[in-house]
């Protein structure tokens, strides 16, 4: 009877253990798939997806992740964000896509509800006394499955500095759902690859799963939307910011001398984006500008090259003759367009091949009206013996110059 009763206690023992063993089976299936965790990823052609690792951040920023007592750039604030994902799995999911060189690292995140401020007197008070915001440089670039695909701007704020440094990385953010509703789920992008392949990657995730874990799913969100943009995806990874080389340039410790390493300062904060930004600052120097210089701005463009090389050409020494000079003066004058030296491209001068090849890197037309004050470099009368060596001479510090009789 004992031996009877006994057993009848171990089966109750094993029937409980197994009712409760499979309560936490069933319960925890029912969390994992509550979590962003849970949500299927699958990889574009050509890519691969994987786990984040710290490696893949550090990858795309080029920068080491730094302690965490240390004061925490946008870059920094990105790799822990990352980082702290991925230690956690109740904090949301990240993955990181991978083709050769190229990096994709997607995370999601529930962000918080923020129900509409009281509109009330104290509102308005503090309104009124707050700075202007700051511009939005925010970028809509397309909308995958119904949502806005927003590129941030390229820069890192960095602690104590008045201005961002800029970045050659590129990050983008999505979200759905509307925060003065419910929570909402944010999608953050890090990457060093194109548009295209960004966008290819979110809509790899099974955005309408990760929609319907919101307690208010945002009704919009439609994965039958595809990719819509107003111009074709970039295929190809841009190149880095003008703000980015100027930066490059220096770091590398070369000086480029008064006032120019101050104009590179300058070109890496934004303040100055183009060579006609840089001339409007520094118009008594421009001629003397480094030719690196030029280069970062507007990408180094044919029309600043021959700008450029029109200035050097004039302070060689080599001696030109009157046209020679007219037409290295005029096209060291931003103010000028191939309009303006059209005859000389009839071949009826005579004119260094060298010196005609500039003319073909100026603008076909003037962007800049011409001002009322007389031109000092007017072009040369042309008589008998023209392209003759130069009879000149030098009134007020400029050249002026004569052939033949005239």
């Amino acid at each position: 009877m004992r031996f009877s009763l006994a057993l009848i206690g171990v089966a109750m023992v094993v029937v409980a253990a197994a009712i409760v063993f499979t309560f936490k089976i069933v319960w925890d299936d029912y969390v994992y798939n509550q979590r962003l965790i849970s949500v299927e990823v699958t990889a574009p052609d050509g890519w691969n997806v994987v786990p984040y690792l710290s490696e893949h951040g550090e990858t795309v920023v080029a920068e080491a992740f730094a302690p965490r007592d240390a004061p925490a750039t946008t870059t920094q604030r990105l790799l822990r964000h990352y980082a702290d994902i991925s230690e956690d799995v109740t904090a949301g999911a990240v993955w990181t896509f991978m083709r050769e060189d190229e990096r994709i690292v997607l995370s999601l995140v529930f962000g918080p509800h923020q129900p509409p401020k009281r509109d009330n007197i104290f509102s308005q008070m503090k309104l009124a006394t707050a700075a202007p915001p700051k511009p939005n440089l925010d970028v809509e670039v397309a909308t995958v499955a119904g949502a806005p695909l927003i590129l941030k701007p390229r820069t890192s704020s960095v602690p104590g500095n008045p201005f961002p440094e800029p970045v050659s990385y590129r990050r983008f953010t999505m979200r759905l759902g509307d925060e003065e509703v419910d929570e909402v789920l944010d999608i953050k992008v890090l990457t060093n690859s194109t548009d295209a392949a960004v966008a290819a990657a979110i809509i790899g995730v099974d955005l309408e799963r990760a929609n319907q874990l919101l307690p208010a799913p945002d009704p919009n969100v439609s994965v039958s939307l595809g990719i819509v943009s107003d111009a074709p995806l970039a295929t190809s990874v841009p190149e880095p910011t003008i703000a980015y080389r100027a930066a490059e340039m220096l770091e590398n410790g070369h000086d480029y001398g008064a006032p120019w390493t101050e104009a590179l300062q300058r070109v890496k904060s934004g303040e100055i984006m183009d060579w006609t930004t840089l001339n409007a600052e520094y118009p008594d120097q421009i001629h003397d500008a480094p030719f690196e210089l030029l280069t970062v701005l507007d990408n180094g463009t044919e029309e600043n090259t021959a700008r450029y090389f029109a200035s050097a050409m004039i302070d060689s020494g080599r001696d030109w003759n009157d046209h020679e000079y007219y037409i290295l003066t005029k096209v060291a004058d931003i103010a000028t367009a191939q309009s303006d030296l059209a005859q000389y491209l009839s071949g009826d001068y005579e004119v260094a091949p060298e010196v005609l090849a500039l003319i073909a890197g100026l603008p076909e037309t003037r962007a800049i009206e011409p001002t009322s004050t007389a031109d000092v470099n007017a072009r040369p009368s042309v008589s008998s013996g023209f392209g003759q060596s130069s009879r000149c001479r030098i009134e007020n510090g400029v050249r002026r110059c004569s052939v033949g009789g005239n």
